[in-house]
């Protein structure tokens, strides 16, 4: 264990040189906190543009709330799987990496984890601009705060296995593996109910979304903080329910994430592709 968490820590320390050192700390500072200010100020935008006429101040705070955790999902998706192209076709220092004592799966958590870190921050700021600019409210004594912390952490088991699946197909995929990342993450914004309930979905569609921990995990992010959520069909779930619910996805995701990873990365090296670049 002493061994796994110095291995663990090395690959972070590395990981936040390859985010940050890359120009001087007040411009980096500068830099993450635009990009959440300015995904706050298009989400204000859209609602300013339909408000009175299709959605009201309730569904306006659900998919603002689900758009500021979904920065979780867009930071450590196309990160996870940026790290798999930039370390093979840029640094060319993927071979090394696996070799390392290590690993790919270690070194993957360490870079994940800075990727949480940031997305962390991101969340924090749009939640605050909402706050204080947009009119986003919650009443502060009535937030559930228990569940709210445990249904985060859950959350964030999901999205970091989800990113090992991304960086493993990127093991297979050509440079253009980073497209699938971003398609991934825009497939995921709409299905789990992030822009909007998952009850305008087909029928068929809903049972898909009601399989991924991520559509639960919105779901009672919302009802924790704000006290209500966006779907009507899970409004019928107790909190206990959309818990356990959220709990039983997650770990068959990560189970699922896990073998997929592992399979992934193997054949990976059977064909060689490890160090092999595409150059385009």
């Amino acid at each position: 264990m002493t061994a796994l968490a110095a291995r663990l820590r090395a690959a972070t320390w590395l990981g936040w040189q390859v985010e940050s050192n890359w120009v001087d700390p007040f411009l980096f500072v500068v830099y993450s906190g635009v990009q959440p200010l300015a995904g706050a100020m298009i989400l204000a935008g859209m609602y300013w543009a339909v408000r009175g006429h299709a959605v009201g101040a309730p569904a306006f705070a659900a998919l603002y709330v689900g758009n500021a955790f979904h920065v979780y999902v867009q930071q450590v998706l196309v990160g996870m799987g940026w790290v798999i192209v930039e370390e093979r076709e840029e640094f060319e220092t993927l071979k090394y990496v696996v070799a390392s004592p290590v690993g790919l799966l270690v070194y993957l958590s360490g870079r994940a984890s800075v990727r949480l870190v940031l997305a962390t921050v991101s969340m924090l700021l749009t939640l605050a601009v909402g706050w204080w600019l947009v009119g986003v409210r919650w009443e502060w004594a009535a937030v559930q705060w228990l569940p709210l912390f445990v249904t985060w952490a859950i959350g964030l088991v999901a999205v970091v296995n989800l990113g090992f699946l991304v960086a493993g197909f990127a093991l297979l995929l050509p440079r253009v593996a980073i497209n699938l990342n971003e398609s991934l993450v825009v497939a995921l914004y709409l299905l789990c109910g992030v822009i909007f309930p998952i009850d305008l979905l087909p029928r068929v569609l809903q049972g898909l979304a009601l399989l991924l921990p991520f559509t639960w995990w919105y779901e009672a992010l919302r009802r924790f903080l704000l006290g209500h959520g966006a779907s009507t069909r899970l409004a019928a779930v107790s909190d206990l329910q959309l818990l356990a619910a959220l709990a039983l996805t997650t770990l068959a995701f990560t189970l699922v994430a896990r073998r997929g990873f592992r399979a992934l990365e193997l054949r990976a090296r059977r064909l060689g592709r490890i160090d092999q670049t595409t150059n385009f």
